[in-house]
């Protein structure tokens, strides 16, 4: 009966490679369309990147980005309803913007307009009042001395009309490549199972996408590391912008699902695709011990 078993199975397994079948795609080039990615915070001035979409398929490398897909010589301005300030290219191999007078100030709503490549492209953000963590610590996880996560309270409160929308952030001193704020995976959450209420949370250490830094590749990854001081940046910001990064994340885990289906990202831009955002931001400070 051993062996009988031992031919079954093997036939079994002859069988099911038979029934599969070659299928070969034919995703068709993307439309060219231009890619904006735009923020402003409290007593900041605004930055925008400029850029193209890449076909599925296409072939990425840094060299390529910055030669043909970055956007250069593009007309810029950011406004709050009263006054108008233009957008500078200040780092032209990024295709990065910068106002030079205009700060943002929380309550306000503001108005990005930008004319590339024969196109008028439009936005408009609210940039929301931050809003406060009671409290913020470092923990390790279970059976880990010195590696772990950062947690928070927050005590949520009612805003009249809308829920909240928030964002984490965080940045490691002392470390040369932490050079800006990086947030983890799904870093956007509202209120809307805990509205009124208080709140614990926690997140992972999130890394810059490609990164073969090694603690993004050995045990340390995604782990805060005792000792470490972080600043961390918790945001606020409105429901289009909400939107956009909660439908980001969903694509980027349903592209590892085999039997998942594509769904547009939900920007804000007129004309193109991407985000303009208006972040209400807090930072707090919190030593790893």
């Amino acid at each position: 009966m051993r062996e009988l078993f031992k031919y079954f199975i093997f036939g079994f397994m002859l069988l099911l490679a038979s029934c599969s079948k070659n299928v070969a795609l034919n995703v068709p080039p993307a439309a060219n369309q231009i890619v904006v990615e735009g923020h402003i915070e409290p007593n900041s001035t605004a930055y925008l990147y400029l850029s193209h979409n890449f076909n599925f398929y296409g072939t990425i490398s840094i060299l390529s980005i910055i030669s043909n897909d970055v956007i250069h010589g593009a007309q810029v301005t950011v406004s709050d309803g009263t006054t108008i300030d233009t957008m500078y290219e200040t780092n032209p191999s990024l295709g990065f913007y910068q106002n030079r007078n205009l700060k943002g100030i929380p309550g306000k709503v503001y108005y990005l307009k930008v004319v590339a490549l024969g196109q008028t492209l439009t936005a408009s953000t609210t940039l929301l009042p931050p809003i406060k963590l009671d409290s913020v610590w470092f923990k390790p996880q279970q059976n880990l001395d010195s590696l772990g996560y950062l947690w928070a309270q927050i005590s949520d409160p009612i805003t009249q009309g809308s829920n909240n929308n928030y964002r984490w952030f965080a940045r490691r001193l002392g470390k040369d490549r932490d050079t800006t704020f990086v947030p983890p995976d799904q870093s956007v959450f509202n209120d809307l199972t805990f509205r009124g209420q208080k709140f614990q949370f926690f997140y992972n250490r999130g890394s810059v996408p490609g990164s073969k830094a090694a603690d993004d590749t050995n045990s340390e990854a995604g782990y805060f590391v005792r000792h470490d001081t972080v600043v961390v940046k918790f945001c606020t910001l409105d429901n289009l912008a909400y939107n956009f990064y909660s439908s980001y994340y969903y694509q980027v885990d349903n592209s590892f699902n085999p039997f998942g289906s594509p769904a547009p990202i939900k920007g804000n831009v007129t004309g193109a695709l991407g985000i303009w955002c208006g972040y209400g931001s807090y930072l707090d400070t919190v030593v790893c011990k």
